[in-house]
């Protein structure tokens, strides 16, 4: 089982290759660009421990508590150790009876999401009675996604989720956050069968474009970044890094980076980067290097935030709530080379 301290203890014993080649690119404007960016999710905070953002609260209430993990602040330790408990309060008492996440509008995202943070704080959690609950959670929560995953579906949707828990088909983005929910879970010690992420595995490589060399939407759709990132991840996480799906789509992502007009450009910019960590020496470079230089570029001097884009929560708005997903997506991604979130291990 991978514990969040453990993987802490790991870090600071010892940099990994990833942490060094970000050392070698200007690390003290990254690391002044995560902190500023966790400043700005910081002061977003409500009293209650939500956060004041345009999108589906569940989740972004996760990809907070995400952020701050990953940059070695755990609930009641580090500078920011009283967000993470508030955030963490907050966001167990945000289920349904059933367990679920959803209800907020962000459907199968948001659950899913909130139970990567979950999953990911469980290593970190020194109270035993939060710890129960936060195991409660996980339990409840992974139920909803093996009830969503049995759903009745043709065979060509068969092993994916969509984002209705009740839904008869499936595409590889909900998925994606299915299998890295149950991935996460896996690892805080949780009894996910293997069978459940095999059925998945099943129908993610039924979304792999051999004449595109890349990963779509779902089967026979055009790849995208994005969707690529998906599929590299999952089959490195999986122990499926051999197949030669791998290797093309680690290619595609090189010969295809993110650009300003990308459609979904943070939710991109994140998966490439998280992709290209695993495959690494096949594509870490070139996606890193892109990767960086686009956030670093975007990022708001006054106050640390990013700019909203078409098509993803906040768009449109330039207040402080639409810019709340952008930066957390954005300290999400630049945050990958510390690797202290037990997800980023390779």
């Amino acid at each position: 089982m991978k514990t969040f301290a453990c993987c802490l203890l790991t870090a600071i014993m010892a940099l990994t290759p990833l942490v060094r080649a970000a050392a070698e690119t200007s690390p003290l404007e990254l690391s002044l660009a995560i902190d500023r960016g966790l400043a700005f999710l910081q002061r977003q905070q409500r009293p209650d421990g939500s956060f004041e953002a345009s999108g589906p609260p569940n989740a972004m209430s996760g990809l907070a508590i995400l952020c701050f993990l990953a940059s070695g602040h755990m609930p009641e330790m580090g500078r920011y150790g009283l967000t993470v408990r508030s955030a963490l309060t907050h966001l167990l008492s945000a289920a349904d009876k059933e367990g679920y996440f959803g209800g907020d509008g962000g459907d199968m995202y948001s659950h899913c999401i909130a139970i990567i943070a979950l999953a990911e704080i469980h290593g970190t959690e020194l109270n035993p009675t939060q710890r129960l609950q936060v195991r409660a959670a996980l339990e409840k929560g992974l139920a909803i996604i093996y009830a969503a995953q049995d759903i009745n579906k043709d065979p060509g949707s068969a092993g994916g989720w969509r984002y209705k828990p009740t839904a008869t088909d499936s595409d590889l983005s909900v998925t994606g956050w299915c299998m890295l929910a149950m991935w996460s879970c896996r690892n805080a010690g949780m009894p996910v069968p293997r069978q459940r992420l095999d059925r998945a595995m099943q129908y993610l490589l039924r979304c792999y474009r051999p004449d595109h060399k890349g990963f779509a939407y779902t089967p026979g759709a055009e790849p995208s970044p994005a969707m690529t990132a998906v599929g590299v991840l999952l089959l490195h996480l999986l122990d499926a890094a051999h197949r030669p799906e791998a290797a093309a789509a680690a290619k595609y992502l090189v010969d295809h980076p993110v650009r300003d007009g990308t459609r979904y450009y943070y939710y991109s910019l994140y998966h490439t980067t998280q992709a290209a960590a695993q495959a690494y020496d096949r594509a870490w470079s070139a996606v890193w290097k892109n990767n960086r230089e686009l956030l670093l570029g975007a990022q708001r001097p006054d106050d640390g935030s990013w700019p909203p884009v078409g098509g993803e929560p906040g768009a449109g708005q330039e207040d402080r709530a639409g810019r709340f997903y952008p930066t957390a997506m954005s300290v999400l991604t630049l945050s990958v080379p510390r690797r202290l979130l037990p997800m980023y291990q390779r």
